[in-house]
Protein backbone atom coordinates (compact mmCIF):
# COMPACT_ATOMS: atom_id res chain seq x y z
CA UNK A 1 0.00 0.00 0.00
CA UNK A 2 2.80 2.41 0.94
CA UNK A 3 4.68 1.56 -2.27
CA UNK A 4 1.58 2.30 -4.36
CA UNK A 5 1.10 5.69 -2.68
CA UNK A 6 4.77 6.57 -3.16
CA UNK A 7 4.51 5.62 -6.83
CA UNK A 8 1.47 7.85 -7.27
CA UNK A 9 3.31 10.74 -5.61
CA UNK A 10 6.26 10.22 -7.96
CA UNK A 11 3.91 10.29 -10.95
CA UNK A 12 2.39 13.56 -9.70
CA UNK A 13 5.83 15.14 -9.33
CA UNK A 14 6.63 14.08 -12.89
CA UNK A 15 3.39 15.66 -14.06
CA UNK A 16 4.38 18.91 -12.35
CA UNK A 17 7.72 18.98 -14.16
CA UNK A 18 6.08 18.13 -17.50
CA UNK A 19 3.48 20.91 -17.53
CA UNK A 20 5.62 23.06 -19.80
CA UNK A 21 5.96 20.11 -22.18
CA UNK A 22 2.23 19.39 -22.38
CA UNK A 23 0.22 20.05 -25.48
CA UNK A 24 -2.36 22.79 -24.95
CA UNK A 25 -5.47 23.61 -26.91
CA UNK A 26 -8.08 26.36 -26.75
CA UNK A 27 -11.69 25.53 -25.88
CA UNK A 28 -14.91 27.47 -25.51
CA UNK A 29 -16.45 27.84 -22.06
CA UNK A 30 -19.65 26.45 -23.55
CA UNK A 31 -17.84 23.23 -24.50
CA UNK A 32 -17.87 22.20 -20.85
CA UNK A 33 -20.23 24.53 -18.99
CA UNK A 34 -23.76 25.86 -18.95
CA UNK A 35 -23.53 29.62 -18.38
CA UNK A 36 -26.06 31.12 -15.99
CA UNK A 37 -25.98 34.70 -14.76
CA UNK A 38 -26.50 35.39 -11.05
CA UNK A 39 -29.88 36.68 -9.92
CA UNK A 40 -29.30 38.64 -6.70
CA UNK A 41 -29.68 42.26 -7.80
CA UNK A 42 -31.22 43.89 -4.72
CA UNK A 43 -28.59 43.74 -2.00
CA UNK A 44 -30.54 46.00 0.37
CA UNK A 45 -33.39 43.48 0.59
CA UNK A 46 -31.17 40.58 1.66
CA UNK A 47 -31.18 39.47 5.29
CA UNK A 48 -28.28 37.98 7.21
CA UNK A 49 -28.11 34.20 7.25
CA UNK A 50 -25.86 31.19 6.64
CA UNK A 51 -25.66 31.13 2.84
CA UNK A 52 -22.59 32.70 1.22
CA UNK A 53 -23.31 35.53 -1.19
CA UNK A 54 -20.78 35.40 -4.02
CA UNK A 55 -20.08 38.71 -5.73
CA UNK A 56 -17.50 40.05 -8.20
CA UNK A 57 -14.78 40.48 -5.57
CA UNK A 58 -11.09 40.02 -6.28
CA UNK A 59 -10.47 38.11 -3.03
CA UNK A 60 -12.07 35.79 -0.43
CA UNK A 61 -13.39 33.44 -3.13
CA UNK A 62 -15.85 36.18 -4.04
CA UNK A 63 -17.67 35.99 -0.69
CA UNK A 64 -19.35 39.30 0.08
CA UNK A 65 -21.60 38.29 2.97
CA UNK A 66 -23.76 35.50 4.38
CA UNK A 67 -27.46 35.81 3.69
CA UNK A 68 -30.77 34.10 4.37
CA UNK A 69 -32.67 32.33 1.58
CA UNK A 70 -35.13 34.38 -0.42
CA UNK A 71 -37.41 33.46 -3.29
CA UNK A 72 -34.58 33.53 -5.81
CA UNK A 73 -32.65 30.49 -6.99
CA UNK A 74 -29.66 29.24 -5.02
CA UNK A 75 -26.76 27.56 -6.80
CA UNK A 76 -25.38 24.23 -5.64
CA UNK A 77 -21.69 23.76 -4.92
CA UNK A 78 -19.35 22.00 -7.31
CA UNK A 79 -19.34 24.82 -9.87
CA UNK A 80 -17.13 27.72 -10.95
CA UNK A 81 -18.15 31.35 -10.61
CA UNK A 82 -16.77 33.93 -13.03
CA UNK A 83 -16.73 37.66 -12.28
CA UNK A 84 -18.27 39.62 -15.14
CA UNK A 85 -16.92 42.98 -14.00
CA UNK A 86 -15.85 44.71 -10.81
CA UNK A 87 -13.06 46.82 -9.36
CA UNK A 88 -10.09 44.61 -10.14
CA UNK A 89 -12.15 41.43 -9.98
CA UNK A 90 -13.32 41.11 -13.59
CA UNK A 91 -12.30 37.85 -15.23
CA UNK A 92 -11.45 36.04 -11.98
CA UNK A 93 -12.88 32.54 -11.66
CA UNK A 94 -13.42 30.71 -8.36
CA UNK A 95 -14.21 27.11 -7.52
CA UNK A 96 -17.26 27.08 -5.23
CA UNK A 97 -17.76 24.01 -3.00
CA UNK A 98 -20.92 25.13 -1.17
CA UNK A 99 -24.48 26.14 -2.01
CA UNK A 100 -24.55 29.89 -2.58
CA UNK A 101 -26.51 32.97 -3.59
CA UNK A 102 -25.08 34.64 -6.68
CA UNK A 103 -24.73 38.35 -7.39
CA UNK A 104 -25.98 39.49 -10.81
CA UNK A 105 -22.41 40.60 -11.64
CA UNK A 106 -21.25 36.98 -11.54
CA UNK A 107 -21.86 34.07 -13.92
CA UNK A 108 -22.21 30.47 -12.76
CA UNK A 109 -20.31 27.93 -14.86
CA UNK A 110 -22.24 24.70 -14.32
CA UNK A 111 -20.35 21.61 -15.59
CA UNK A 112 -21.92 19.64 -18.42
CA UNK A 113 -19.78 16.61 -17.58
CA UNK A 114 -18.58 15.04 -14.36
CA UNK A 115 -15.76 17.12 -12.87
CA UNK A 116 -14.22 16.81 -9.43
CA UNK A 117 -12.88 19.72 -7.42
CA UNK A 118 -9.34 19.27 -8.75
CA UNK A 119 -10.58 19.59 -12.33
CA UNK A 120 -12.60 22.68 -11.45
CA UNK A 121 -9.71 24.27 -9.56
CA UNK A 122 -7.43 23.78 -12.56
CA UNK A 123 -10.00 25.16 -15.01
CA UNK A 124 -10.65 28.17 -12.76
CA UNK A 125 -6.91 28.86 -12.73
CA UNK A 126 -6.73 28.70 -16.54
CA UNK A 127 -9.70 31.04 -16.94
CA UNK A 128 -8.28 33.54 -14.44
CA UNK A 129 -5.04 33.73 -16.46
CA UNK A 130 -6.96 35.94 -18.90
CA UNK A 131 -8.28 38.38 -16.30
CA UNK A 132 -6.15 41.26 -17.63
CA UNK A 133 -8.38 41.43 -20.71
CA UNK A 134 -11.37 42.59 -18.69
CA UNK A 135 -12.40 45.50 -16.47
CA UNK A 136 -15.05 48.19 -16.05
CA UNK A 137 -14.64 49.32 -19.65
CA UNK A 138 -14.63 45.78 -21.04
CA UNK A 139 -16.84 43.49 -19.00
CA UNK A 140 -17.76 39.87 -19.62
CA UNK A 141 -21.22 40.30 -21.11
CA UNK A 142 -23.32 37.46 -22.53
CA UNK A 143 -21.82 37.63 -26.03
CA UNK A 144 -18.24 37.66 -24.76
CA UNK A 145 -18.96 34.77 -22.41
CA UNK A 146 -20.31 32.64 -25.26
CA UNK A 147 -17.20 33.32 -27.35
CA UNK A 148 -14.74 33.12 -24.43
CA UNK A 149 -11.86 30.73 -25.13
CA UNK A 150 -9.29 29.40 -22.70
CA UNK A 151 -6.39 26.95 -22.84
CA UNK A 152 -6.30 23.45 -21.35
CA UNK A 153 -3.69 20.66 -21.51
CA UNK A 154 -4.72 17.90 -23.91
CA UNK A 155 -3.92 14.25 -24.54
CA UNK A 156 -1.15 12.98 -26.83
CA UNK A 157 -3.46 13.16 -29.82
CA UNK A 158 -4.04 16.85 -29.09
CA UNK A 159 -7.82 16.46 -29.17
CA UNK A 160 -9.35 15.97 -25.72
CA UNK A 161 -8.54 17.66 -22.39
CA UNK A 162 -6.19 15.62 -20.22
CA UNK A 163 -8.36 15.55 -17.09
CA UNK A 164 -6.11 13.07 -15.30
CA UNK A 165 -3.12 15.36 -15.71
CA UNK A 166 -5.11 18.30 -14.34
CA UNK A 167 -6.24 16.29 -11.32
CA UNK A 168 -2.73 15.05 -10.54
CA UNK A 169 -1.30 18.54 -10.94
CA UNK A 170 -3.71 20.07 -8.43
CA UNK A 171 -3.21 17.20 -5.97
CA UNK A 172 0.53 17.83 -6.08
CA UNK A 173 -0.06 21.52 -5.43
CA UNK A 174 -2.19 20.62 -2.42
CA UNK A 175 0.55 18.38 -1.04
CA UNK A 176 3.10 21.16 -1.42
CA UNK A 177 0.88 23.48 0.61
CA UNK A 178 0.03 20.87 3.26
CA UNK A 179 3.54 19.52 3.82
CA UNK A 180 4.95 22.48 5.85
CA UNK A 181 1.84 22.45 8.04
CA UNK A 182 2.12 18.71 8.65
CA UNK A 183 5.81 19.02 9.54
CA UNK A 184 5.07 21.89 11.93
CA UNK A 185 2.33 19.85 13.61
CA UNK A 186 4.63 16.85 14.01
CA UNK A 187 7.33 18.99 15.62
CA UNK A 188 4.74 20.50 17.95
CA UNK A 189 3.56 17.05 19.03
CA UNK A 190 7.10 15.85 19.72
CA UNK A 191 8.06 19.01 21.64
CA UNK A 192 4.93 18.70 23.78
CA UNK A 193 5.82 15.10 24.52
CA UNK A 194 9.34 16.07 25.62
CA UNK A 195 8.11 18.93 27.82
CA UNK A 196 5.61 16.62 29.50
CA UNK A 197 8.44 14.26 30.41
CA UNK A 198 7.29 11.43 28.20
CA UNK A 199 3.82 11.49 29.70
CA UNK A 200 2.22 11.69 26.29
CA UNK A 201 0.01 14.16 24.50
CA UNK A 202 -3.57 14.19 23.38
CA UNK A 203 -3.26 11.83 20.45
CA UNK A 204 -4.82 13.36 17.32
CA UNK A 205 -7.35 11.42 15.33
CA UNK A 206 -7.46 11.71 11.54
CA UNK A 207 -11.03 12.26 10.34
CA UNK A 208 -11.07 12.44 6.57
CA UNK A 209 -8.30 14.94 5.85
CA UNK A 210 -8.60 16.73 9.20
CA UNK A 211 -6.41 16.04 12.22
CA UNK A 212 -8.59 16.49 15.32
CA UNK A 213 -7.56 16.30 18.98
CA UNK A 214 -9.16 13.47 20.91
CA UNK A 215 -10.17 16.00 23.53
CA UNK A 216 -12.54 17.77 21.19
CA UNK A 217 -13.99 16.16 18.11
CA UNK A 218 -15.81 18.46 15.76
CA UNK A 219 -19.19 17.26 14.67
CA UNK A 220 -20.40 19.05 11.57
CA UNK A 221 -24.05 19.66 10.80
CA UNK A 222 -25.07 20.49 7.28
CA UNK A 223 -26.82 23.86 7.35
CA UNK A 224 -27.92 25.05 3.93
CA UNK A 225 -24.89 23.49 2.32
CA UNK A 226 -22.39 24.90 4.82
CA UNK A 227 -20.64 22.88 7.52
CA UNK A 228 -21.37 24.55 10.82
CA UNK A 229 -19.13 23.31 13.64
CA UNK A 230 -20.48 22.27 17.01
CA UNK A 231 -18.27 20.98 19.80
CA UNK A 232 -18.80 17.61 21.37
CA UNK A 233 -16.68 16.52 24.34
CA UNK A 234 -15.57 12.92 24.30
CA UNK A 235 -13.38 10.82 26.53
CA UNK A 236 -9.76 10.98 25.48
CA UNK A 237 -6.59 9.12 26.21
CA UNK A 238 -2.91 9.95 26.08
CA UNK A 239 -0.35 7.91 24.23
CA UNK A 240 3.39 7.73 24.28
CA UNK A 241 4.78 9.43 21.15
CA UNK A 242 7.42 7.12 19.75
CA UNK A 243 7.81 8.26 16.13
CA UNK A 244 10.44 10.61 14.79
CA UNK A 245 9.46 13.79 12.93
CA UNK A 246 10.10 12.17 9.56
CA UNK A 247 8.11 9.05 10.47
CA UNK A 248 5.15 11.14 11.61
CA UNK A 249 5.33 13.25 8.45
CA UNK A 250 5.35 10.15 6.25
CA UNK A 251 2.45 8.57 8.13
CA UNK A 252 0.32 11.70 7.97
CA UNK A 253 1.06 12.29 4.29
CA UNK A 254 0.05 8.71 3.51
CA UNK A 255 -3.24 9.14 5.39
CA UNK A 256 -3.99 12.49 3.76
CA UNK A 257 -3.20 11.09 0.31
Amino acid sequence: MVEVICLKKKERRNNMSNISEKLWKDFLLTDFFVLEKGNQNNMASLKLGNIPLVSAKKCDNGYKDFVAPNKKKLYKGGIITLNNDGDGGAGIAYYQPYTMALDSHVTALIPKLLMNRHHLLFVAMCITKQRNRFGHGYSLNSNRLRSFRFMLPVDKQGIYPDWQFMEDYMKTKEQQILKPTIEKLCKHLIINNIIMGGGGVNYPRLIGKHLISQKYLQRYNEVSGLKKPTIQKVQHHTYQLQHSIMEWTDLLEIKVA
